[in-house]
């Protein structure tokens, strides 16, 4: 990649960043001024313990935005991955864990796949799949809400560490491996190709199968995995769970600067947009304001994000990133197509 295409990308990234830090700085602050000890550690803890379920599921969402599609199923996901999980606990905190995530990835590729192959669209297929996976739930738990009979790993995972639980510790683990992956990575570039410009992608020798099935699957293990780790936390689970967790990491997700026509976005702005929710969910909370207020703030809160998305992918510095990116993955996958260098024939005498 050119100096002046990374120079590009860095500057309007980080530009980005910025802004999404200022907000959720703003709306701390703002808090903090109204409610005394909003910014003490008790307080922080539980605006974590709110923060990390729904970061945990934005990153999977917001890495199939990236991709330039949508995972509407994250809810049902959860829930699956919340029962499974409570079924599964006699077998320990590992089981109980890895398991749902790794039934939330199979489901996710097999999204993926039809997706890719088929050349559906991914609402298409994730509003048949969200339905799906809640009767999936309701089979696994018989009709009913199930619980655990031994809460040790609901209290090992609740336990505190400072301002941190396990929960929180978790999602920011998972948020620096995404941000590497993303960065770093030629995975991460496909990514990011495939939300910038499908065709341009495509014509530049990108294969959309394999991107596309690794972000659902990766979607999938991040909402099974929320829901577990709350499910275990709380002690039980229930099939109609997790109603509310699409809505939550699509506004956080699009909140921290995730474009909702895919190629633009951060892990870190996923961050911000999940602690932005959790701070305005827990000062509404103990200001002991309507439910209806909380629904006002972030509503409003998710128009004015949407509103600057659209102002900024009209700006001819976006544009040009995206078109110095679609350029050096062209001379990228050319280059990997040529194979080594040959050696002369004076060289090989």
């Amino acid at each position: 990649m050119s100096t002046l295409t990374k120079g590009l990308q860095r500057s309007t990234r980080d530009w980005d960043l910025v802004a999404r830090l200022g907000l959720s700085l703003a709306i701390i602050i703002g808090f903090a001024l109204v409610i005394p000890r909003f910014l003490s550690t008790n307080n922080v803890f539980s605006v974590l313990q709110v923060v990390a379920p729904i970061g945990i599921a934005a990153l999977g969402v917001g890495v199939t935005m990236l991709a330039g599609e949508f995972d509407l199923s994250i809810g049902s996901m959860a829930a699956v991955g919340g029962v499974a999980s409570i079924l599964l606990a006699g077998n320990g905190p590992v089981i109980s864990i890895l398991v749902p995530m790794l039934i939330g990835a199979l489901l996710g590729a097999g999204q993926g796949a039809l997706i890719s192959k088929l050349k559906i669209s991914s609402l298409v297929v994730t509003i048949g799949t969200l339905i799906l996976l809640r009767g999936l739930a309701y089979v696994l738990s018989g009709e009913k809400s199930v619980f655990l009979t031994d809460f040790g790993i609901g209290k090992a995972l609740g336990q505190r560490i400072w301002i941190f639980s396990p929960l929180s510790l978790v999602f920011i683990v998972l948020a620096i491996v995404v941000w590497v992956v993303l960065r770093y990575t030629k995975f991460g570039h496909e990514v990011y190709a495939m939300g910038g410009g499908r065709r341009e992608a495509q014509a530049a020798g990108l294969s959309p199968f394999r991107p596309l099935v690794t972000v659902f699957a990766f979607s999938g293990s991040m909402g099974a995995l929320a829901g577990a780790l709350v499910s275990l936390s709380i002690g039980g689970a229930a099939p109609t769970g997790f109603s509310e967790i699409l809505l939550s990491s699509v506004a956080a997700a699009v909140i921290g600067g995730i474009a909702l026509s895919g190629g633009k976005g951060s892990p870190w702005g996923l961050v911000l947009g999940a602690v932005a929710l959790g701070v305005i969910s827990n000062g509404v909370s103990v200001l002991g304001a309507p439910v209806y207020v909380l629904q006002f703030l972030t509503g409003g809160l998710l128009l004015a994000a949407l509103a600057a998305e659209m102002l900024t992918s009209r700006s001819p510095r976006v544009r040009k990133v995206r078109a110095a990116a679609m350029s050096s993955l062209a001379t990228m996958n050319g280059k990997s197509r040529q194979g080594p260098p040959k050696l002369n024939e004076r060289s090989t005498k």
